[in-house]
């Protein structure tokens, strides 16, 4: 055996491809051979955006002695999760079984037949090479006891499948929407918004459901609470102020400190979210945020395509370390002086520059008050405390630029996955509603007609598109988020086309996907040695099945197709006693529950005038489960 990664079109597994591991692709001709061979399958999965993933290469993998205790006892694969989500899902469950945590690095042991019989996260080189010599010296001398393990987390894993599935119908009223928010509200953070707990993360599906239930509910609490977290990500230093965009989460209570990996699922995400916020409560905050992270999207994210590459990297190589976590967004004192900046005492007390607040010796730029406290400082309005605000930031934007040899940026991963550019046409339609003169329309538009063309043929939609080419057959969540973006883009354009690509969509799913029970498979791809996957609990990115149940819904209304509406409600119904044991993990589940638990509308509008009356009334009406139409002609 040798490496074998440099076969690969992933950044990440190219990335491995000069290990001294013997890193196989995963395959059905290596899996036979670890068959054959009687080999335990090693299998190690993260992204390239990953840092921790990088930490356990350099210590690990990139080691002789680790080397030759992998090569000469196992199969190693190497796997990119956002190429093969559902061997992520997979393995992830597993781990999770097993440990009760996941995270990236996803490490796994499993059977020659792909059973996972142990696995975790990062490992030191120490524990790591313990664990692999224990395991190995067991699979030689009583293999028995790891097949008698094996078998247990088969069953395991099936259980988790019967308990998604199983549970009693019911319908969503507004006392039980009351009542999954009471646990919930225990656990926020109303002083920093969030979470009590770190490390905090976005989760945008969470806001948008408890921004639009405070909405239809009249529940003060719930709105400052949203309004509140919102605020404080767009000033922590999880948002990037030089540059513009998230990064995927802070490792503190504050916000401040974040983990400086920045997603395309994330950004397309907090796009719509903070628009929703904008239509309920104008804060020119919100505005900014939207135009900026557009803006650094369309300069740094956006390939020769026209679609949006996936992550950028948390790391950076600059002259003082070659790989330097947060390396190019985070600032020297000396780096700062030497900018002359207008006002630099106000600068400093704005964004927390002192000698205690440094972070590993250099500063992560993060406002402390809102643009209203920076001109009481400066006894001037806030119109103006705004202008000197954008000055700063553009000035740091030009010094980050010319500091580009010493400090490059973080590498980008080239690949454009499906679902995530679909969350994005989505999200850029919710900001067009918001602010409907910014062009948000036409990108949207635009963003969705690249994906048709290039991930999109013969009623088949691709996992992604990289180096030219698309690759790999889509799943759930691609061919939902799609079927969502089409959906949405009719609703802004008014142009029959995407209505019926959408039911194309529909129509491709009942094929491709079969039911299980009320819900559907994640892949029709599986083998007897394993459950079926379904993906119902939603996360920082929507449930495939949660995203199905809303397109099915939306398409349904749109095309009067009764049956896509009944199997969307079939699924909504089932998950109704489910949501009761910790709503955060069926947010996008319980926005569609609004549906059932408040009423419904369907706004028509007609005539001459009918798109601009539209967007006027959207621009500050936000009332969910409202479907606006409009048509110029009378």
């Amino acid at each position: 055996m040798k490496n074998e990664l440099h076969q690969s079109g992933s950044l990440y597994l190219r990335q491995h491809a000069n290990n001294p591991v013997h890193w196989q692709l995963w395959s059905a001709d290596v899996l036979a051979q670890a068959v054959k061979d009687e080999r335990l399958l090693l299998l190690s999965i993260g992204y390239s955006s990953c840092h921790w993933c990088h930490v356990m290469e350099e210590e690990s993998f990139e080691d002789e002695e680790v080397a030759a205790l992998m090569n000469a006892h196992f199969t190693s694969i190497k796997i990119d999760r956002e190429e093969r989500p559902d061997l992520d899902a997979r393995y992830m469950s597993a781990v999770q079984l097993m440990t009760g945590q996941g995270g990236w690095p996803l490490n796994c042991i499993a059977l020659p037949d792909g059973t996972p019989v142990w696995g975790g996260t990062y490992f030191s080189k120490a524990d790591w090479m313990a664990a692999l010599s224990q395991i190995s010296q067991m699979w030689k001398e009583t293999p028995q006891t790891i097949q008698d393990y094996a078998q247990q987390m088969r069953e395991g894993l099936s259980d988790m499948v019967l308990v998604s599935t199983s549970g009693t119908p019911g319908s969503f009223v507004a006392s039980d929407l009351e009542d999954v928010l009471i646990p919930w509200m225990r656990g926020w953070d109303e002083v920093n918004g969030g979470l009590t707990h770190a490390p905090k993360f976005p989760m945008p599906s969470n806001y948008s459901y408890l921004l639009q239930h405070g909405i239809l509910s009249q529940n003060d609490r719930t709105l400052s609470f949203v309004h509140n977290t919102l605020n404080k990500m767009a000033l922590g230093g999880i948002y990037d102020f030089v540059h513009g965009g998230f990064t995927r989460y802070a490792t503190d209570r504050f916000w401040k400190v974040p983990h400086f990996e920045k997603m395309l699922y994330d950004n397309a995400q907090l796009i719509g979210l903070y628009a929703k916020a904008y239509r309920n409560d104008h804060q020119d905050l919100y505005a900014q945020t939207i135009s900026q992270t557009v803006s650094w999207l369309q300069r740094e994210m956006k390939l020769d395509s026209g679609l949006y590459a996936a992550a950028l990297d948390a790391d950076s190589a600059t002259s003082e370390n070659p790989r330097e976590e947060g390396g190019y967004y985070t600032w020297r004192i000396d780096e700062l002086e030497d900018l002359a900046l207008p006002h630099f005492e106000a600068f400093k007390w704005y964004f927390d520059i002192s000698e205690h607040s440094a972070w590993e010796g250099k500063y992560i730029l993060h406002r402390t008050q809102p643009i209203k406290a920076l001109a009481e400082r400066l006894d001037i309005d806030e119109a103006a405390a705004n202008e000197i605000l954008l000055h700063w930031q553009q000035v740091l934007a030009g010094a980050s630029a010319d500091r580009i040899e010493s400090c490059p940026k973080p590498l980008r991963d080239p690949k454009a996955l499906t679902c995530w550019n679909a969350l994005l046409v989505v999200g850029l339609a919710e900001a067009h509603r918001a602010l409907p003169k910014n062009g948000y329309d036409k990108m949207a538009t635009a963003l969705l007609d690249t994906l048709l063309h290039t991930v999109c043929a013969n009623g088949k939609i691709a996992h992604q598109y990289l180096h030219g080419a698309a690759e790999g057959d889509g799943f759930l969540d691609d061919y939902s988020s799609m079927g969502k973006a089409l959906v949405e883009v009719f609703l802004l354009t008014g142009n029959e086309v995407y209505l019926e690509h959408a039911k194309q969509t529909a129509t491709s799913i009942e094929k491709l996907f079969p039911l299980e029970g009320a819900f559907r498979l994640y892949t029709n791809a599986f083998d007897s040695n394993w459950q079926k996957q379904l993906e119902i609990e939603d996360n920082v990115i929507p449930s495939a099945n949660s995203m199905w149940a809303d397109f099915f819904h939306s398409v349904g209304l749109l095309a009067d197709h009764t049956d896509w509406k009944t199997q969307a409600q079939r699924a909504l119904s089932a998950i109704h006693t489910k949501v009761f044991r910790y709503g955060p993990n069926f947010s996008n589940w319980l926005e569609q529950g609004l549906t059932q638990a408040f009423d419904s509308k369907e706004l028509v509008i007609t005539g001459p005038g009918a798109k601009a009356a539209a967007e006027d009334l959207q621009r500050t009406y936000l009332q969910p489960g409202t479907l606006i139409l409009w048509s110029e002609e009378p």
